[in-house]
Protein backbone atom coordinates (compact mmCIF):
# COMPACT_ATOMS: atom_id res chain seq x y z
CA UNK A 1 0.00 0.00 0.00
CA UNK A 2 1.55 3.30 -0.88
CA UNK A 3 1.89 5.53 2.12
CA UNK A 4 -0.41 8.82 1.44
CA UNK A 5 1.79 11.81 0.11
CA UNK A 6 2.89 14.48 3.52
CA UNK A 7 1.16 17.95 2.74
CA UNK A 8 3.27 20.69 2.86
CA UNK A 9 2.79 23.44 5.76
CA UNK A 10 1.06 26.74 5.41
CA UNK A 11 4.34 27.86 6.50
CA UNK A 12 6.64 25.55 3.29
CA UNK A 13 3.99 26.67 0.59
CA UNK A 14 4.23 30.35 1.93
CA UNK A 15 8.72 30.08 1.72
CA UNK A 16 8.04 28.64 -1.88
CA UNK A 17 5.75 31.19 -3.39
CA UNK A 18 8.61 33.73 -2.11
CA UNK A 19 11.02 31.96 -3.80
CA UNK A 20 8.87 31.61 -6.72
CA UNK A 21 8.23 35.76 -6.69
CA UNK A 22 11.58 36.50 -6.27
CA UNK A 23 12.56 34.14 -9.19
CA UNK A 24 10.25 35.62 -11.04
CA UNK A 25 11.14 39.29 -10.37
CA UNK A 26 14.79 38.94 -11.20
CA UNK A 27 13.96 37.09 -14.39
CA UNK A 28 11.65 39.41 -15.69
CA UNK A 29 14.42 42.34 -14.85
CA UNK A 30 17.49 40.87 -16.28
CA UNK A 31 16.64 37.54 -17.93
CA UNK A 32 17.79 33.72 -17.56
CA UNK A 33 21.26 34.43 -16.37
CA UNK A 34 20.44 36.86 -13.81
CA UNK A 35 18.16 34.42 -12.32
CA UNK A 36 20.91 32.76 -10.32
CA UNK A 37 20.06 31.09 -7.10
CA UNK A 38 22.09 33.02 -4.81
CA UNK A 39 20.41 36.38 -6.30
CA UNK A 40 17.12 34.19 -5.59
CA UNK A 41 18.17 33.38 -2.32
CA UNK A 42 18.75 36.98 -1.65
CA UNK A 43 15.85 38.40 -2.66
CA UNK A 44 13.54 36.17 -1.27
CA UNK A 45 15.50 36.48 1.92
CA UNK A 46 15.59 32.52 2.47
CA UNK A 47 18.90 29.74 2.50
CA UNK A 48 19.95 27.93 -0.54
CA UNK A 49 18.60 24.93 0.98
CA UNK A 50 15.15 26.08 0.47
CA UNK A 51 15.21 26.39 -2.89
CA UNK A 52 16.62 22.88 -3.17
CA UNK A 53 13.99 21.71 -1.31
CA UNK A 54 10.96 23.33 -3.11
CA UNK A 55 11.97 23.59 -6.88
CA UNK A 56 15.32 21.47 -7.11
CA UNK A 57 17.45 23.02 -9.78
CA UNK A 58 17.03 26.50 -11.60
CA UNK A 59 15.06 25.08 -14.53
CA UNK A 60 12.94 23.56 -12.46
CA UNK A 61 12.72 26.77 -10.59
CA UNK A 62 11.61 28.80 -13.85
CA UNK A 63 9.52 26.30 -15.16
CA UNK A 64 7.29 26.92 -12.01
CA UNK A 65 7.49 30.91 -13.25
CA UNK A 66 5.71 29.90 -16.37
CA UNK A 67 3.72 27.23 -14.97
CA UNK A 68 1.96 29.50 -12.02
CA UNK A 69 1.62 32.66 -14.94
CA UNK A 70 -0.04 30.83 -17.74
CA UNK A 71 -1.46 27.44 -16.44
CA UNK A 72 -4.76 29.47 -15.36
CA UNK A 73 -4.99 31.51 -18.83
CA UNK A 74 -4.22 28.05 -20.71
CA UNK A 75 -7.35 26.06 -18.94
CA UNK A 76 -9.28 29.29 -19.68
CA UNK A 77 -8.57 28.89 -22.87
CA UNK A 78 -9.45 25.43 -23.43
CA UNK A 79 -12.85 26.51 -21.04
CA UNK A 80 -13.79 29.10 -23.17
CA UNK A 81 -12.94 26.73 -26.89
CA UNK A 82 -14.74 23.91 -25.18
CA UNK A 83 -18.12 26.33 -24.35
CA UNK A 84 -17.61 27.33 -28.04
CA UNK A 85 -17.26 23.74 -29.74
CA UNK A 86 -20.37 22.43 -27.38
CA UNK A 87 -22.46 25.57 -28.66
CA UNK A 88 -22.01 24.84 -32.49
CA UNK A 89 -21.72 21.28 -32.28
CA UNK A 90 -21.43 18.91 -34.87
CA UNK A 91 -20.43 21.90 -36.99
CA UNK A 92 -16.99 24.08 -36.63
CA UNK A 93 -16.50 27.08 -34.69
CA UNK A 94 -16.27 30.00 -36.12
CA UNK A 95 -12.94 32.12 -36.34
CA UNK A 96 -14.16 34.95 -34.22
CA UNK A 97 -15.00 32.55 -31.49
CA UNK A 98 -11.50 30.49 -31.31
CA UNK A 99 -9.50 33.65 -31.31
CA UNK A 100 -11.03 35.49 -29.03
CA UNK A 101 -10.66 32.01 -26.72
CA UNK A 102 -6.63 32.17 -27.44
CA UNK A 103 -6.31 35.87 -26.99
CA UNK A 104 -9.12 37.17 -24.46
CA UNK A 105 -7.60 35.12 -20.98
CA UNK A 106 -4.02 36.37 -22.05
CA UNK A 107 -5.45 40.29 -21.89
CA UNK A 108 -7.58 39.95 -19.16
CA UNK A 109 -4.88 37.95 -16.86
CA UNK A 110 -2.47 40.95 -18.44
CA UNK A 111 -4.10 43.61 -17.13
CA UNK A 112 -5.58 41.79 -13.69
CA UNK A 113 -5.90 44.45 -10.71
CA UNK A 114 -4.70 41.98 -8.26
CA UNK A 115 -1.54 41.59 -10.64
CA UNK A 116 1.93 40.97 -8.81
CA UNK A 117 4.47 43.51 -9.12
CA UNK A 118 5.96 41.61 -11.70
CA UNK A 119 3.39 41.74 -14.88
CA UNK A 120 2.57 39.14 -17.22
CA UNK A 121 3.92 41.28 -19.91
CA UNK A 122 7.54 41.55 -18.58
CA UNK A 123 8.02 37.94 -18.21
CA UNK A 124 6.62 37.51 -22.03
CA UNK A 125 8.97 40.24 -23.18
CA UNK A 126 11.74 39.24 -21.19
CA UNK A 127 11.05 35.44 -22.31
CA UNK A 128 11.41 36.24 -26.01
CA UNK A 129 15.12 37.87 -25.53
CA UNK A 130 15.90 34.44 -24.04
CA UNK A 131 18.41 32.13 -26.44
CA UNK A 132 16.36 29.94 -28.49
CA UNK A 133 16.82 26.58 -27.16
CA UNK A 134 15.01 28.24 -23.90
CA UNK A 135 11.97 29.06 -25.43
CA UNK A 136 11.38 26.31 -27.56
CA UNK A 137 11.72 23.76 -24.31
CA UNK A 138 9.32 26.10 -22.76
CA UNK A 139 6.94 26.16 -25.51
CA UNK A 140 6.88 22.19 -26.09
CA UNK A 141 6.03 22.02 -22.17
CA UNK A 142 3.55 24.58 -21.87
CA UNK A 143 1.80 25.44 -25.36
CA UNK A 144 2.36 22.66 -28.09
CA UNK A 145 -0.73 20.72 -26.69
CA UNK A 146 -2.66 24.13 -26.46
CA UNK A 147 -1.62 24.96 -30.35
CA UNK A 148 -2.32 21.46 -31.41
CA UNK A 149 -6.13 21.35 -29.94
CA UNK A 150 -6.65 25.28 -31.60
CA UNK A 151 -4.94 24.32 -34.94
CA UNK A 152 -7.19 21.47 -34.97
CA UNK A 153 -10.14 23.26 -34.63
CA UNK A 154 -9.07 25.92 -36.91
CA UNK A 155 -8.69 23.28 -39.49
CA UNK A 156 -12.41 22.33 -39.73
CA UNK A 157 -13.47 25.81 -39.76
CA UNK A 158 -10.92 26.72 -42.57
CA UNK A 159 -11.34 23.45 -44.67
CA UNK A 160 -10.21 25.46 -48.14
CA UNK A 161 -6.68 26.41 -46.55
CA UNK A 162 -3.62 24.35 -47.16
CA UNK A 163 -1.74 23.24 -43.55
CA UNK A 164 1.15 25.04 -44.94
CA UNK A 165 -0.82 28.03 -45.39
CA UNK A 166 -2.80 27.63 -41.63
CA UNK A 167 0.83 26.66 -40.03
CA UNK A 168 1.77 30.43 -41.01
CA UNK A 169 -0.97 32.56 -40.15
CA UNK A 170 -0.98 30.52 -36.70
CA UNK A 171 2.26 32.13 -36.01
CA UNK A 172 1.42 35.16 -37.22
CA UNK A 173 -1.58 35.22 -35.34
CA UNK A 174 0.01 34.20 -31.95
CA UNK A 175 2.91 36.93 -33.08
CA UNK A 176 0.54 40.09 -33.28
CA UNK A 177 -0.92 38.49 -30.66
CA UNK A 178 2.26 38.85 -28.33
CA UNK A 179 3.24 42.28 -29.62
CA UNK A 180 0.36 43.74 -29.11
CA UNK A 181 -0.11 42.49 -25.75
CA UNK A 182 3.51 44.03 -25.20
CA UNK A 183 3.75 46.60 -26.88
CA UNK A 184 0.28 48.17 -26.33
CA UNK A 185 1.32 51.76 -24.84
CA UNK A 186 2.85 52.43 -28.02
CA UNK A 187 -0.90 52.63 -29.43
CA UNK A 188 -1.27 56.14 -27.93
CA UNK A 189 1.95 57.12 -29.75
CA UNK A 190 1.46 56.10 -32.97
CA UNK A 191 -1.98 57.67 -32.96
CA UNK A 192 -1.32 60.93 -31.89
CA UNK A 193 -3.06 59.83 -28.68
CA UNK A 194 -6.58 59.79 -30.14
CA UNK A 195 -6.58 55.92 -29.48
CA UNK A 196 -6.63 54.88 -25.45
CA UNK A 197 -3.77 52.04 -24.88
CA UNK A 198 -5.96 50.92 -21.16
CA UNK A 199 -9.27 49.82 -23.37
CA UNK A 200 -8.69 46.44 -23.51
CA UNK A 201 -12.17 45.56 -24.87
CA UNK A 202 -11.30 47.57 -28.12
CA UNK A 203 -7.80 46.14 -28.53
CA UNK A 204 -9.15 42.24 -28.35
CA UNK A 205 -11.85 43.24 -30.27
CA UNK A 206 -9.72 45.07 -32.89
CA UNK A 207 -7.15 42.20 -32.79
CA UNK A 208 -9.29 39.63 -32.95
CA UNK A 209 -11.26 40.79 -36.34
CA UNK A 210 -7.60 41.36 -37.80
CA UNK A 211 -6.68 37.94 -37.01
CA UNK A 212 -10.13 36.74 -38.35
CA UNK A 213 -9.98 38.77 -41.70
CA UNK A 214 -6.24 37.31 -42.11
CA UNK A 215 -7.20 33.37 -41.85
CA UNK A 216 -10.24 34.34 -44.32
CA UNK A 217 -7.93 35.64 -47.10
CA UNK A 218 -7.54 32.40 -49.77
Amino acid sequence: MTPPKKRKSPTADQTAQRILHAAEKIFAQGGYRAMTLREVTREAKVNLAAVNYHFGSKSNLMRAIIRERFEPINLERLRLLDRSAKAHSPGPIPLVEIFDALFRPMFSSGHNSKAKETTLTQIIGRALAEPADLLRNLHREFFEELSCKFMSEIRRTCPELDETTLQYRFFMAINTMIGTLIDQVCLEAISGGKLDHSDCDRILGELTAYTVAGFEQT
